[in-house]
């Protein structure tokens, strides 16, 4: 993999793993992370409203729009009457594990946004989906698809707000709302690290590296790479929080992206290979793209006393530099 492939996927990992887009702070969204699990191995929000507005989030709205001309699930939204650019403000994307002793992972999505509740429940029956109530509230089971243990559930909450994700973790956030809400803020020690999220961030997400590196399907560092890459995998292995973030200003994207290590030599492993990875990205760009380079001499690299940080802006004729339209 070559070095402009490498900064694109920085890039799309930082924005689009974590981005598609924004109200303004967290207690605007009160609604859907207080549904977010105490024990979450990886939390991740992404805001659209305010985006909408955005030359660059449109980038993104074009890619995720792509959905809507791709068979089952473009049925199913028409069907639905389901236009998840438009109608969905807020998602909330929690992993925990199913068990104190599994490695198996719960996924839970939250979103906020409007929902014709019976259309979509009746779109949702006529593909199998059987409704289950319980003393917090019903939800739809889809049936099972081979031998996969983890079904897949949905609820709607209110109008407003509805959760999808495996079975128990849609179970437990109805359990969670008729109780008022996780204690995730006060008790999750990966919430602690939440002071490192840009409260206006556009989108952001938190992992708990060691205890997400356990759970099967949750996000992971590549255990195989190549070059750099190699090597800056190899320290985030090392590290015990990532917290990636991107904010968007309407024109631009800024990006930042953080490695937690009490580790002296972990965190100067991490500086050294981010820095030599910048200028590795100077380089590929200088011939296709050479206003780039300016632009990633602005990026910056942070060995703090317990954190090391990389962040840099990127306009959106940068990201079209960078091909992040291309189909």
């Amino acid at each position: 993999m070559n070095r402009s492939s490498s900064l694109t996927r920085f890039t799309l990992i930082v924005a689009t793993a974590v981005m598609a887009l924004a109200p303004q702070g967290f207690a605007a969204t009160r609604g859907a992370l207080s549904l977010i699990p105490a024990n979450a191995t990886s939390v991740g929000m992404v805001r659209l409203a305010d985006a909408r507005n955005s030359p660059v989030s449109r980038m993104l709205f074009t890619q995720t729009d792509k959905v809507s001309t791709d068979g089952d699930a473009a049925k199913f939204l028409r069907d639905a009457g389901l236009q998840p650019s438009k109608d969905i403000d807020v998602v909330v994307i929690a992993s925990t594990p199913q068990g104190s002793l599994s490695d198996e992972t719960a996924v839970l999505v939250a979103a906020e946004g409007r929902f014709d509740v019976e259309r979509l429940s009746s779109a949702i029956v006529s593909r199998g989906a059987t409704l289950k109530p319980t003393a917090s509230g019903a939800y739809y089971l889809f049936p099972e698809k081979g031998s996969d243990p983890n079904r897949g559930a949905v609820a709607f909450i209110s109008p407003t707000l509805a959760v999808a994700g495996t079975e128990r973790a849609v179970a437990q956030a109805l359990t969670d709302n008729a109780a008022g809400g996780t204690n995730f803020n006060e008790a999750s020690g990966l919430a602690r690290e939440m002071s490192r999220i840009d409260p206006h961030a556009t989108a952001w997400a938190l992992v708990d590296v060691a205890r997400a590196s356990r759970m099967k399907g949750a996000p992971k560092v590549p255990a195989q790479s190549n070059g750099s890459d190699q090597v800056i995998a190899s320290a985030l292995r090392s590290v015990s929080t990532v917290a990636l973030s991107a904010i968007d200003t309407g024109d631009s994207l800024k990006l930042t992206a953080t490695g937690v290590s009490q580790d002296d030599e972990t965190r100067q492993l991490l500086e050294d290979t981010l820095r030599g990875m910048l200028s590795a990205w100077r380089l590929a760009v200088q011939d296709k793209s050479p206003q780039l380079v300016s632009v990633l001499r602005k990026f910056t690299v942070t060995n703090s006393a317990n954190a090391v940080t990389i962040s840099g802006t990127l306009s959106a004729d940068n990201l079209k530099s960078l091909k992040f339209n291309e189909k």
